[in-house]
């Protein structure tokens, strides 16, 4: 019974071990990028930006999305996070924009503003890094991406 068991074990084990190879080998992670910010609550402690995400599929097959998790570093410091558990079907070779709400705390907040106004720089580098997760078993895609944002100059300046 011991060897029966023992048998089955392993058989359960190859084939999962051979579906986690042939899954990884099938999809190639997704890109991400900030389409556009805009700041929808200004609290003492807390600030929420609604970021547009532009979500672009490589892969051959549509990409069905049911959550995401990310960080989001400003100028190579920590600014902001966030989750979502929309459901968004993003077709083969295309992209599609989602909306995220990214919270940022008081000190994130000041530290970049302070950088701004120290450096004068009408664009900022950004990382955006996390997790997509995909189709009905919610397969965990990694992402890591990179970009600039423009800032708007006061042209009187």
């Amino acid at each position: 019974m011991k060897r029966r068991m023992f048998c089955v074990c392993a058989i359960i084990l190859a084939f999962g071990f051979a579906g986690c190879t042939w899954m990884g080998t099938s999809m190639e992670r997704p890109r991400i990028n900030i389409a556009n910010v805009t700041p929808t609550e200004i609290k003492l402690f807390e600030q929420i930006f609604d970021l547009e995400l532009r979500i672009q599929n490589p892969n051959d097959s549509p990409l069905v999305l049911n959550g995401l998790s990310f960080e989001l570093d400003i100028n190579e410091k920590p600014f902001a996070s966030g989750l979502s558990d929309q459901n968004v079907t993003i077709g083969r070779f295309s992209s599609g924009i989602i909306h995220v709400q990214a919270i940022t705390s008081l000190w994130s907040f000041l530290r970049q503003v302070a950088e701004l106004q120290k450096t004068g720089m009408p664009r900022v580098a950004y990382r955006i890094k996390g997790a997509i997760y995909a189709g009905p078993s919610s397969i965990k895609l990694r992402f890591d991406d990179a970009g600039e944002i423009q800032i708007p100059v006061d042209p009187k300046k």
